[in-house]
């Protein structure tokens, strides 16, 4: 289902952000597990069934690319050839895969050349993975550093990464992205959002929230967040008066250990003013 929600904006002007996968590391159903939600998951199918964490804006910005990355290309009739920019929130590999970026080489990968692939994030990229990009792919691949609270222009867009409370033993980041007057706070991996952050934040208007709910039903706020996590993001938002009744509020990256069908999130969700995400959501703002 896509949803289009137009605000007070110049008219026909719209940013869309696609999430192409829904799901926390281990996907649901996980790939080892029996758990209520996987059983439930592999029985209904439909949008319980949730892969690793990805986006897509404008229908050509990647946000992260995870190893399901080839699965969302095929899935949503994606040519990955025509990306030309990656923006990483952080390396843990269900959000950062570079091996499989190594395949857009020769011979892996045809007319390529001269068509740079720009991966951007924080240097825990390069510290995680200190051989990437190989020799052989540095035509065709760039790795570029960002730092935190400094405002970037990729393409139409214009990114602010924020530090994100997530990992402790490497930098993560959320991220302001912001296009033709839409504002967008791309909010996992993370806990509550770490000063200045939450500074920067509340000095902010946003017309979308993309939230970190994989906790679910339990509480968080540390590395990640839950539904009520979401629903104090969300009240703290209004009251500071960065976010209104009109702003977006998704609910997304959801784990089997939240303990909540697709079902069940869409109900908590309508009722304290956020949609639920699920694989090949869709919202134009």
């Amino acid at each position: 289902m896509k949803w289009r929600i137009k605000l007070s904006r110049e008219e026909g002007s719209f940013l869309k952000i696609k999430i192409l996968g829904s799901a926390a590391a281990e996907g649901i159903p996980g790939i080892f597990c029996n758990c209520p939600i996987c059983e439930n998951a592999r029985k209904a199918g439909g949008k319980n069934i949730r892969t690793r964490s990805q986006s897509i804006i404008d229908d050509k910005y990647l946000v992260d690319f995870p190893m399901d990355s080839y699965l969302h290309a095929l899935k949503f009739h994606i040519d990955f050839h025509e990306i030309r920019h990656i923006i990483v929130t952080h390396p843990h590999e269900d959000h950062y895969y570079p091996a499989d970026l190594e395949y857009r080489r020769p011979p892996f990968a045809h007319n390529n050349e001269g068509r740079v692939l720009n991966v951007y994030g924080p240097g825990s990229l390069r510290e995680q993975y200190p051989g990437f990009p190989s020799e052989a792919s540095k035509d065709y691949i760039k790795l570029h550093r960002w730092e935190a609270y400094r405002t970037y222009s990729v393409g139409e867009l214009r990114v602010t990464p924020l530090k994100a409370l997530h990992a402790r033993q490497f930098e993560c980041f959320v991220y302001i992205m912001e296009s033709g007057g839409k504002r967008l706070l791309y909010g996992h991996d993370s806990g509550f959002f770490p000063e200045p952050g939450m500074e920067i934040i509340r000095s902010t208007h946003f017309d979308c929230v993309i939230c970190d709910t994989t906790t679910g039903l339990s509480k968080d706020g540390k590395n990640h967040m839950g539904v009520e996590d979401n629903i104090k993001l969300r009240n703290d938002m209004i009251k500071a008066g960065c976010a209104d009744e009109n702003t977006i509020f998704v609910m997304n990256h959801l784990s089997h250990n939240g303990r909540l069908t697709h079902e069940q999130l869409e109900k908590i969700a309508s009722e304290n003013g956020f949609l639920a995400a699920y694989d090949g959501f869709e919202v134009e703002f």
